[in-house]
């Protein structure tokens, strides 16, 4: 007997910033439901804005809803984008390697207590491929320099 019948899966955190950057990243309307309803995601949709993609959300009945348009690769250039972390350690950490690949150039910052936070797990990886990264004492404001990335071997992936 076939199963059948349909479930209603809980909202992630990781997930929901994922689904917004990669939409961001994206040319055309990537419609979200179900987003974690959280600061830390509306971080993520509030920098992903920034860097030029369309947001439209509302509430939806299981967290929030959202259509984003994104920008295709291509942020916006031509000035220095201030991108507001709140107090969202993912929108940081995903946000920064984002960032790198696009060649823009952008400050992340955050609250007080996200600015407190070490990045050096970020930073240094990102610095050995390429990136252009000034934080001092490797905490937020981060800024981000645009920097072409260098050639790069990974051992031990399965």
């Amino acid at each position: 007997m076939p199963l059948q019948g349909s479930i209603r899966v809980p909202s992630d955190k990781s997930i929901s910033h994922r689904a917004v950057l990669f939409s961001a990243l994206a040319a055309g309307r990537s419609p979200l439901r179900a987003l974690l309803p959280s600061a830390d995601v509306l971080s993520s949709l509030a920098a992903v804005e920034q860097l030029g993609a369309v947001v439209e959300r509302s509430q939806g009945a299981n967290g929030i809803d959202a259509a984003i348009t994104g920008f295709g690769g291509q942020p916006v250039r031509g000035q220095q984008l201030r991108l507001d972390c709140g107090n969202s350690g993912t929108t940081t950490r995903l946000l920064m390697g984002l960032v790198c690949g696009l060649g823009v150039d952008a400050v992340l910052f955050g609250d007080e207590s996200l600015s407190s936070r070490p990045m050096g797990r970020v930073i240094e990886p990102l610095s050995a491929m390429g990136a252009r990264i000034e934080a001092q004492g490797g905490t937020l404001p981060a800024h981000v320099l645009p920097a072409f990335g260098v050639p790069v071997e990974v051992d031990g992936l399965t």
